[in-house]
């Protein structure tokens, strides 16, 4: 296991008084073995996969034997426990998996939320003396500080996902449609090196302000604000950024509300450091807004990005996290205006030591004017 990726388990566990944490989720896997599985990514539902790493720092995983050739060659582990999914009982394998860790008879956290219940029952007949907790807020903690490799990948993803809306730019036309610019998105995309797109939203006109948009068959037409969202992976870690963009000519309003959303988003970056409070930032978003009469579009601000598209930390009403180095944050003060259509903006960060990475900084804060 990556040593960094250990020591942060290592820690959650010491917080959370663990003798072990399982994984057993598709991105819980991969945060323990450095690659996706392929099988998890397939959602092949009876294969079975998890990583068990103990407060002392052994690790082992839990795969099918199919999977062994690429778990050899691509995972941070060494100690790759396979079963044969005609024959064998996973569960009896991974039981037998803890027990080796000697924590057989302890405190162990499990990603409930993940495991089939069938699964459960079986673990917990297999391994009666143990104390199960869920998992699921070690996890948390472990993963909203990243480690170097992972930032690495993080910076790869938004670079990507810049540039493919970028050199996408300059291929609208009006009368394309939304998919004909998804398409010209994702081609860039790959052309640059991301190994898988999650999503790309593309939505124009009246559909600008739904919140996960399907690119459609609708043409984009002159005067149309067009929401671009795009999610596409380096080593399984996302981006989660996009703009709004205008078709043709882009009209006083509209230039007036952008000019407002990155008069907050600047304000916001301005905070984001060690120390500072997801409330503040919270609170100072909605009174930007509303020094305009603006209010916000979603209950939250932003969230944490990495193996998942939603981590924490989140930023929104109800949270009160101090930020620290390490940190990766999507950072999102989306608007809908009074004729219903949706300006899309967002930022993915890193929180330094001394203040903020904008990994997303490849477009300025002009509204954007194409076709």
């Amino acid at each position: 296991m990556d040593e960094h990726i250990r020591a942060r388990q290592q820690a959650a566990m010491a917080r959370y008084g663990l003798d072990a944490l399982v994984a057993y989720s598709r991105e819980n896997v991969a945060y323990g073995t450095g690659y996706t599985v392929p099988s998890q990514s397939l959602n092949i539902r009876n294969r079975q996969f998890a990583v068990a790493c103990s407060r002392g720092g052994r690790a082992a995983m839990l795969l099918t034997a199919n999977e062994l050739p690429e778990a050899a060659a691509r995972s941070t582990l060494r100690d790759l426990r396979p079963y044969d999914e005609f024959a064998d009982d996973p569960m009896a394998v991974l039981a037998g998996i803890l027990r080796d860790l000697g924590v057989a008879e302890g405190r162990i956290g499990l990603e409930m939320d993940a495991i089939p219940a069938d699964r459960w029952e079986a673990l917990k007949r297999l391994l009666p003396r143990a104390t199960w907790v869920h998992g699921a807020a070690a996890f948390h903690h472990a993963r909203m500080l990243k480690t170097p490799a992972e930032l690495d990948r993080l910076r790869q993803a938004a670079r990507i996902a810049d540039a493919a809306q970028a050199e996408a730019h300059s291929q609208v036309r009006e009368g394309m449609t939304e998919q004909d610019l998804y398409r010209c998105i994702v081609d860039r995309a790959l052309a640059h090196g991301a190994e898988g797109i999650l999503m790309v939203q593309v939505a124009a006109g009246e559909r600008s302000a739904y919140s996960n948009p399907t690119p459609s068959e609708r043409k984009l037409k002159h005067g149309d604000v067009v929401k671009i969202d795009v999610f596409v992976t380096v080593g399984g870690y996302l981006s989660d950024t996009g703009r709004a963009v205008v078709i043709g000519e882009a009209n006083p309003k509209q230039r007036e509300i952008w000019s407002r959303m990155q008069e907050t988003l600047a304000a916001l970056e301005a905070m984001i450091r060690p120390d500072a409070r997801t409330s503040d930032l919270w609170r100072v978003f909605v009174e930007s807004f509303g020094r305009h009469g603006m209010a916000p579009a979603l209950r939250f601000l932003g969230h944490g990005l990495g193996l998942s598209l939603h981590e924490e930390p989140f930023i929104a009403a109800h949270t009160d996290t101090a930020l620290e180095a390490g940190m990766v944050v999507a950072i999102e003060p989306v608007y809908k205006a009074d004729d219903g259509v949706g300006y899309h903006l967002e930022d993915n960060l890193i929180v330094t030591p001394t203040g903020v990475e904008n990994m997303t900084s490849r477009f300025g804060p002009e509204l954007i004017v194409v076709g």
